[in-house]
């Protein structure tokens, strides 16, 4: 909007000679777009972030929480203060840091949370919307790398490339009896919905139409998440009645959704894709469901954490145009013998030519106070050899990550790297992927 523009056009000349911070949420022309269940979360703790215009919580702090006095102010910092102004509740709740701050330990409570038990997570701002018509599905099929389900209920993930083999955007691609549902990330809203409509055939044989903001997703996640669900829904939730990767309408106490056995964390958990109109509904139910199982919300650091253990790959880190869609260890989900695709001639091409770069899992050692966050130089004996594209502590491994493309050589199993970090060499070993729960 122009109202949102000029705010935040303003602050950012404001900014312009203070430091940025890795973890800095400005304020200026928030809240724009939340949804039903962000009162909710802001009296359990949220801490707020925004994206694409949306509110999302990044973690969730004790009610009673207030940044201590003496770790506020700029510090030996110029012109930047390095903290948030207060909330809502009045309270500074967040300090900015390039280091380990004051949410890592909450952070760590929230993965443990839902490791242990049961998490719900609001992920409204995914960008959703359907694709029908009598041409929906030969078209998908030409556009995206990866087979387009077949049956009802089913779904998978599917990459739409570059001419050259890179990945310009990742999508969920679910398959309903009307046609198709598709979800690609939240910051990527405008991208996904643009690049796709200037793929649409001429003829009119497909219609896409936007649904985000009509749809909200709350994701429940953790070993008790099928005992949750399965006290307000009538729904056989059991894996053979219900298997990964397979959706399925659902109640959920008075409201409806569409679950999606799928999530970004690794553990056990549904997607519940919904008419936004019923979240509060639908939160207020699960919660209660889940109040005997210790239920609590979790945040997008949390989220991050626990995808960095299973080595899932983001847009626009692990997975780029600058990257082919091998080098960032996709090959499961491209399928080169299905037929013509948008950018398979030119993958297969970049791939007889030989890797420039490898995707892999690094375990950093040496930490304390500081995790890899992306960008960081990647060396192999004093010479750069790649960067992270991601990274931070995987609360239940007990370890520090990063995710990396490195030189292809550099690429095996039990490699010893370094990663620069603030300015120091910190000794790095590659590991196997998905260090958490690698046979899922």
């Amino acid at each position: 909007t122009e109202g949102f523009l000029r705010a935040k056009t303003e602050e950012a000349y404001a900014n312009v000679f203070t430091t940025h911070y890795p973890d800095e949420e400005r304020a200026a022309g928030r809240p724009l777009k939340v949804s039903p269940v962000y009162s909710r979360l802001q009296e359990r703790g949220g801490v707020f972030g925004a994206v694409y215009g949306w509110e999302r919580a990044n973690w969730f702090a004790p009610s009673d929480y207030e940044l201590p006095e003496e770790e506020r102010g700029a510090g030996d910092v110029l012109l930047s203060e390095n903290h948030p102004a207060p909330d809502h509740t009045g309270r500074v709740r967040e300090k900015w840091s390039f280091r380990r701050s004051n949410w890592f330990p909450f952070v760590g409570e929230e993965v443990r949370a839902v490791h242990e038990g049961v998490g719900l997570l609001d992920m409204s701002a995914f960008a959703k919307c359907r694709v029908t018509g009598p041409g929906a599905e030969a078209w998908l099929d030409s556009v995206f790398a990866n087979r387009i389900p077949k049956r009802t209920g089913r779904l998978t993930l599917c990459h739409l490339l570059t001419r050259h083999g890179g990945v310009r955007s990742e999508f969920t691609v679910y398959r309903q009896p009307e046609g198709f549902y598709l979800v690609s990330a939240g910051a990527y809203e405008r991208h996904d919905h643009d690049t796709l409509r200037k793929l649409l055939p001429a003829d009119g044989s497909v219609e896409l139409t936007p649904t985000t903001e009509a749809q909200g997703v709350l994701v429940l996640a953790g070993p008790k998440s099928r005992d949750v669900l399965q006290r307000i829904t009538r729904t056989d939730l059991s894996s053979g009645a219900f298997p990964w990767l397979s959706g399925q309408p659902i109640s959920v106490g008075r409201a409806s959704a569409e679950a999606l056995r799928v999530n970004f964390v690794g553990e056990l958990g549904w997607e519940l894709h919904h008419p936004i109109a019923m979240q509060t509904t639908i939160f207020d139910a699960v919660m209660k469901a889940g109040e005997d199982f210790g239920i609590r919300p979790f945040g997008i650091r949390a989220m991050d954490s626990m995808r960095v253990e299973k080595s899932y790959r983001l847009i626009p880190r692990e997975l780029s145009i600058e990257y082919t869609a091998y080098e960032s260890g996709l090959a499961r989900f491209i399928k080169p013998d299905k037929g013509a695709f948008l950018g398979r001639d030119g993958l297969l091409a970049a791939e007889e030519r030989g890797r420039r770069w490898d995707f892999v899992t690094l375990a950093v050692d040496g930490i304390t106070d500081t995790d890899a966050r992306g960008n960081e130089p990647i060396l192999a004996n004093s010479k750069l050899i790649g960067r992270a594209t991601s990274g931070g502590y995987g609360w239940r491994v007990g370890q520090s990550i990063a995710l990396a493309m490195v030189e292809p050589e550099f690429a095996e199993i039990g490699t010893e790297l370094e990663v620069t970090i603030l300015g120091e060499n910190k000794p790095a070993r590659v590991i196997e992927e998905s260090p958490f729960d690698p046979d899922n």
